[in-house]
């Protein structure tokens, strides 16, 4: 797969909806971990309508511990993101190896400070796990995939009434239960 601008280096993860490159940005000469629609979801609008959803909130949310986004396209119908390459691992990974109370906590101050910011910017993430906890190199905690988040009190859904969202081991109970999210739902 080629993608101009881009060098891929390697995969990094896939999901459901997207695979994710460690490329490097060659315009600037920094690593980036680009994101790439599956192909196979291009043919539906309302999968390339969420992609580019994700890229609009997250470029709106400026903060230490959210991701940063640096570039957005679509080359020979492959929707790509390009944004901050971590690599630190997850806070899943993380998990399997244990975590000090100290980090734990320091873990949880950071991620709600990024979703205080998410949610006064008028957004509700839903999908709040430990595989969209990432690492910076110096351990920081940076809250990532903004894949389903909505804004908050909107008339414009992305999904269907009574629809469910989100990863089910990790949602609040109203959200499970397909009914309106807000800021506490996070």
């Amino acid at each position: 797969m080629q993608i101009p601008g881009y060098q891929i280096i390697r995969k990094i993860n896939q999901g459901g909806m997207s695979t994710v490159y460690l490329a490097i940005q060659l315009s600037v000469g920094r690593e980036v971990a680009l994101k790439v629609m599956s192909p196979a979801l291009n043919a539906d609008p309302v999968f390339s309508k969420r992609f580019q959803r994700e890229a609009n909130i997250i470029g709106q949310l400026s903060h230490p511990h959210i991701v940063s986004i640096y570039d957005i396209g679509c080359y020979n119908n492959l929707n790509y993101i390009a944004m901050d390459f971590l690599s630190g691992g997850s806070i899943h990974e993380l998990m399997s190896t244990g975590l000090s109370t100290q980090e734990i906590l320091r873990i949880i101050k950071e991620i709600s400070l990024a979703l205080d910011h998410t949610h006064e910017k008028g957004y509700v993430h839903r999908d709040i796990k430990p595989e969209n906890i990432l690492l910076r190199e110096d351990k920081s905690a940076v809250l990532t995939d903004f894949g389903v988040s909505r804004i908050i009190n909107s008339a414009v859904h992305m999904t269907k009434a009574g629809t469910v969202v989100g990863t089910p081991h990790y949602m609040s109970p109203e959200q499970a239960k397909g009914k309106e999210v807000d800021w506490r739902s996070d």
